[in-house]
């Protein structure tokens, strides 16, 4: 892991608060690894999924409160990383559901490993992305109905998406969910990424971001 400066090589919106971050810089990472960012309004980093956009080392971002809208206002960021474990998919048929702001991590994990990616909204994109695209709540538990024939499924999200998508698919297939929560060290200093599993405790930024979801709930 290094620290590393980035500079912004392309902004483009999705939503009102969601962006995508491409970069003139790249390096190397494993799928659904992150990097933490440094911002001028708190004293701790930003964990951001690493990924791609249009060939270039890309983030997500949703802005959320002024952590986030500083660093999509910056056209050179402070980094640290890449932190966290890869994921490796299991072997099989597998698919990805995301939101708009993972779209970089569901790009690159496409081109590592061909699985299928489905993009969740809760409003229209501003662009066409290459990913099917479902918009609303109802959408969304009609396409996770509808999701048969895969061995795997990787799910990346807010909370409660996450949780009603593996209540969804546990059934059907392995679920692997990515855990954004809030880390404040990205390399397992601080503890304050724990998470309680059926395996004991474990600490996203180190033994994650992705765990199985059967871990993490009955």
């Amino acid at each position: 892991m290094e620290n590393f400066s980035l500079t912004r090589s392309e902004l483009v919106q999705l939503t009102a608060d969601t962006f995508i971050i491409s970069f003139n810089e790249w390096i190397d990472f494993e799928p659904i690894q992150f990097i933490m960012i440094e911002t001028e309004t708190s004293i701790v980093r930003k964990p951001f999924g690493l990924g791609r956009w249009n060939g270039k080392l890309a983030i997500g971002v949703q802005i959320i409160g002024p952590g986030t809208n500083y660093i999509v206002q910056q056209s050179v960021l402070e980094a640290h990383g890449p932190c966290g474990k890869g994921f490796v998919p299991p072997e099989g048929k597998g698919a990805m559901i995301a939101t708009p702001a993972c779209l970089p991590m569901a790009l690159d994990l496409h081109k590592r490993c061909s699985c299928d990616v489905f993009i969740g909204s809760l409003e229209e994109l501003s662009i066409e992305i290459p990913f099917p695209l479902v918009v609303g709540d109802e959408a969304f538990l009609n396409l996770l109905r509808s999701l048969e024939g895969y061995d795997w499924f990787l799910v990346i999200g807010s909370d409660q998406m996450e949780k009603i998508s593996y209540d969804a698919l546990k059934y059907k297939a392995e679920v692997f969910v990515s855990f954004n929560e809030y880390m404040a060290c990205g390399i397992g200093a601080c503890r304050g990424c724990a998470k309680e599993t059926k395996n004991g405790l474990k600490h996203l930024c180190i033994d994650g971001p992705v765990l199985r979801g059967e871990e993490v709930w009955s």
